[in-house]
């Protein structure tokens, strides 16, 4: 109790120095709030200002004249060191801007620039604090709201106040109570003190000069500022030129995609600034002609439903979540999905973009790469996302793909293909087909105007952003390689270095790596026109003449090297097969291997001259531990264990010698080895086990006549086993 007696007398202090200096006009606001809008420009208009001050960094007075002119439509934002400063029709600062130019008195922006700010804080506009407080939170609870944005909406946009200055005092007293949760620590970690020094600075002299001033900062600043008579100088920081105006989006302002110090659904917020002088019936209309799509019957239904919910909320007026409420009450009476809400959400949240003066200068890059996206016939006026299906690979297709993938590269946002950056790092043989996602925004505007420090034109950047990237090894460079074809760049790498890097690399899996790669390429219709043979003539003697060296590499690294290269020999057999087997029986008769690397250069050179197995077969069955031979075998030559004399009686007749703990040891690898099989086959080997253990019954392992009971018990059931191989350390059994 003593602590709420003190906080009243705080608040009360505060109100009194307030209302001290009858020639500041505090106008505390929420951004983005159309009461706030509405309600600042009655204040403006009842006290009449000879200047107005706005939380805004004072070097953002450059744009101020470009911000004054008829031509420019909200939303925008003045984009500086990645924060954004947005300015809607519903903004309480866009307001008393425009009412200042229509005065024609001084607009001052008085925030401090983040340069001038130590550390620098992202998010330095969010609302998330004072709505996030605890004391917030306890309202919330006690009147039964969602969340901070429905408190707000039924504290200040949905009931009627007597007048501007008791709407102001409401909001002073809210944000007083929010800050004072919040400790000093905090405040000056977040950077609000020193922005706080700067902003009581601008008062004291802006009010030395005029008897008259008002001045409009979010209200979580306001309760510090009053008292701005002993401050010291503003801080005057040099005119920067690394701030842009650019177009906003309705996207961009919805605080339900992550803009922290947005208003959910900005459409609504939009129609709440424009509509306010509507009655409570007239706007509830308003509300639902908005909804063309929605029936007759449910709009009258919604009307009923709306009013009945404001009273019984005691609220004037409807908000964006009574809405919503009714929508959903009135739809799914009528026996329709829930989801039917999100054409509704989508209506309110608009697909408004501002505007900008023809005659304004556009951002570095920004008309060079709209130019391209229209020559490429990419579209950039849509408000949603665009596609781009590369199936026929004509010159206009590469071309268009080329400019998406250079845009791409440097990080503008624009485009992003649907299996994302390994598209323009990677080859597949056998991947053809992309899907590519694009959307021209204003924070594509902004990435492009970042990147004009390295260069003026999109391919000057490119060129700069491929040659930051490193090529200290052969596969470096050859992936650098690739990268330099999708972006239509392969003259930026030197043939000679290359050239280099493949004679002196002895590194076998680089080496395989890096053959493999540009073979991809070559092959690939994306790239037919570029020479690349002499690269892989070098890249495959390489691989032949360090071949030996497969020994330094693991079991399974080895088995996959070797599988890969005798592959792309029996594709390319005119080429390639007969040195490929050359090199084979050189590498068994004049190397020793282990077990595993011998068995699998024997298997392939049985399989490149059509031998039969039988007799490598024998040597197997001589081996102690014959499992991880045969493991590799099943990779290498699968077929085998199809054939009568071949892998599956011998596998059979050596898991019959193990014992039951032997046998459950190597129960994971088993099922990796047949786990590639289809129901055939499965079926064909179950058929010879019976042949070969002459078991009397069959194995059943298909199920017939499963209901959906037995399978939902079944995936119970495999939760289980997971869990519980799990907490035994037996997790590798389900790796495979």
């Amino acid at each position: 109790m003593d602590e709420v007696m003190f906080l009243r007398g705080e608040f009360g202090e505060l109100l009194k120095a307030a209302a001290a200096d009858p020639g500041v006009c505090w106008l505390p606001l929420r951004h983005h709030s159309p009461a706030c809008a509405a309600m600042a420009l009655e204040q403006l208009q009842r006290r009449q200002p000879q200047a107005v001050l706005i939380e805004a960094p004072g070097s953002f007075i450059r744009h101020l004249s470009l911000l004054q002119r008829d031509t420019v439509v909200p939303p925008i934002a003045i984009y500086q060191s990645g924060s954004y400063y947005p300015l809607a029709e519903n903004s309480p600062e866009w307001q008393a801007l425009r009412w200042a130019t229509a005065q024609g008195i001084e607009v001052i922006f008085i925030d401090l620039d983040e340069k001038a700010q130590e550390g620098g804080v992202s998010n330095r506009w969010s609302d998330s604090r004072f709505l996030s407080s605890d004391y917030s939170r306890r309202l919330q609870q006690q009147l039964g709201c969602r969340d901070a944005d429905e408190l707000w909406q039924r504290l200040f946009e949905q009931q009627n106040f007597a007048s501007a200055e008791s709407f102001f005092t409401q909001v002073l007293l809210f944000c007083a109570a929010s800050r004072a949760c919040f400790g000093t620590d905090s405040l000056e970690e977040m950077g609000d003190l020193a922005r706080e020094t700067q902003m009581r600075a601008h008062i004291k002299a802006a009010r030395r000069r005029y008897e008259r001033v008002a001045v409009l900062t979010g209200g979580f600043h306001t309760p510090a500022l009053i008292n701005f008579a002993d401050e010291a100088e503003a801080i005057v920081v040099d005119d920067t030129q690394d701030s842009f105006v650019i177009r906003f989006s309705d996207a961009l302002l919805d605080a339900r995609k992550g803009y922290s110090a947005g208003m959910p659904y900005p459409a609504f917020c939009r129609w709440q600034f424009q509509q306010r002088q509507l009655n409570a019936d007239d706007w509830l209309l308003y509300l639902l002609e908005q909804m063309p799509q929605l029936p007759l019957i449910y709009k009258k239904n919604c009307f009923e439903h709306l009013q009945a919910l404001c009273s019984l909320r005691g609220l004037a007026r409807p908000g964006s979540y009574d809405l919503l409420d009714s929508l959903g009450s009135c739809l799914i009476k009528q026996q329709l999905s829930a989801s039917t809400l999100e054409p509704w959400q989508k209506v309110l949240s608009g697909d408004a973009l501002g505007q900008l003066p023809a005659d304004q200068p556009s951002l570095p890059l920004v008309e060079e790469v709209l130019a391209l996206c229209r020559k490429a016939r990419l579209q950039t006026d849509k408000p949603g996302r665009c596609h781009f299906d590369l199936y026929a690979m004509t010159d206009k297709h590469i071309e268009r793909r080329r400019l998406l993938c250079r845009l791409l590269f440097v990080g503008s946002g624009f485009a992003r293909p649907q299996n994302g950056m390994p598209v323009i790092r990677q080859l597949k043989f056998n991947h053809r087909h992309e899907h590519w996602n694009y959307h021209w925004t204003p924070a594509v505007e902004v990435a492009l105007a970042e990147k004009s420090s390295l260069g003026l034109r999109l391919e000057l950047v490119v060129k700069r952003r491929l040659s930051e990237l490193p090529q200290e090894d052969l596969q470096q460079l050859v992936e650098k390689l690739v990268l330099a074809l999708h972006l239509g760049m392969p003259e930026e790498l030197s043939a000679h270095a290359i050239a280099q890097q493949i004679s002196q690399c002895s590194d076998i899996q680089q080496l395989a790596n890096s053959f493999m790669t540009l073979l991809a390429a070559a092959h690939h219709p994306l790239f037919a026109d570029i020479e690349l043979l002499a690269y892989q003539k070098a890249l495959w003697h390489q691989v032949g003449f360090h071949l030996p060296a497969i020994n330094r590499l693991s079991d399974q690294e080895a088995v996959k090297l070797l599988l890969d290269l005798q592959s792309v020999a029996v594709l390319h057999q005119d080429e390639l097969e007969s040195p490929w087997r050359d090199r084979l029986r050189w590498l068994t008769s004049h190397n020793a291997h282990r077990p595993v690397l011998y068995f699998v250069l024997q298997a392939l050179a049985i399989e490149l001259d059509k031998l039969d197995p039988a007799p490598l077969l024998q040597q197997l069955q001589l081996q102690n531990d014959p499992f991880p031979v045969i493991e590799a075998l099943l990779k290498v030559v699968p077929h085998w264990l199809r054939q009568d004399h071949g892998l599956l009686p011998m596998l059979n007749h050596w898991l019959s010698e193990l014992s039951e703990a032997q046998f459950i040891d190597k129960l994971p690898a088993m099922r990796g080895l047949f786990c590639a099989l289809d129901a055939r086959e499965v079926d064909e080997l179950c058929r010879r086990l019976l042949q070969l253990n002459q078991w009397d019954n069959g194995l059943n392992w298909l199920q017939y006549g499963i209901s959906e009971q037995d399978f939902q018990q079944g995936l119970a059931l495999e939760r289980q086993l997971r869990i519980d191989l799990e907490q035994q350390g037996l997790s590798q059994w389900m790796s495979n």
